[in-house]
């Protein structure tokens, strides 16, 4: 019983037979390379952010998203013409088809018919739920907008739309 106790290896010397095994730790072809770690998705996001910040230029800015929440703030008062002449000022026609709506109730027929254009111009890059409220905007003010060059405007525009 004493030799048998003598050859029976201990357990760190099954260990470093473990280790030496060609069957522990193998690795499959191309698998010696090491994996990235999943990159931080709330980092990413921010960079992401970051980068159409840049590009889009002044209207990435702090200062845009303040008028622009003032001009949302203020649609329904008698502040929202001011609101929309200091941002046209400053920025031009907005790019979203939201605040290109908001923009068909002024009565200026210059804004009015530029926004109608514009809206033109980005309808088909609009998802479904977007073109259809342009569409529903654009008639109304075909049907009952305050100035008659809007309402031939927009009548136009509804009919381009169509075809």
């Amino acid at each position: 019983m004493g030799d048998y106790d003598d050859e029976k290896p201990d357990w760190r010397e099954l260990d470093r037979r473990r280790d030496r095994s060609t069957f522990y730790g193998r690795q499959e072809k191309g698998a010696g390379k090491k994996k990235e770690a999943p990159k931080d998705r709330w980092q990413q996001g921010r960079v992401k952010d970051a980068l159409d910040r840049l590009f889009k230029g002044d209207k990435g800015t702090p200062e845009h998203d303040k008028l622009y929440a003032k001009l949302h703030n203020a649609y329904g008062s008698e502040a929202f013409a001011k609101q929309a002449e200091k941002y046209m000022a400053k920025y031009g026609l907005p790019e979203d088809a939201a605040t290109l709506i908001l923009f068909l109730d002024l009565k200026e027929t210059g804004i009015c018919t530029a926004t109608l254009d514009k809206l033109l111009e980005v309808y088909p890059s609009l998802p479904p739920r977007q073109q259809e409220d342009a569409r529903r905007k654009i008639s109304i003010a075909a049907m009952g907008h305050r100035i008659k060059e809007v309402r031939i405007k927009a009548q136009d525009v509804l009919e381009e739309l169509d075809s």
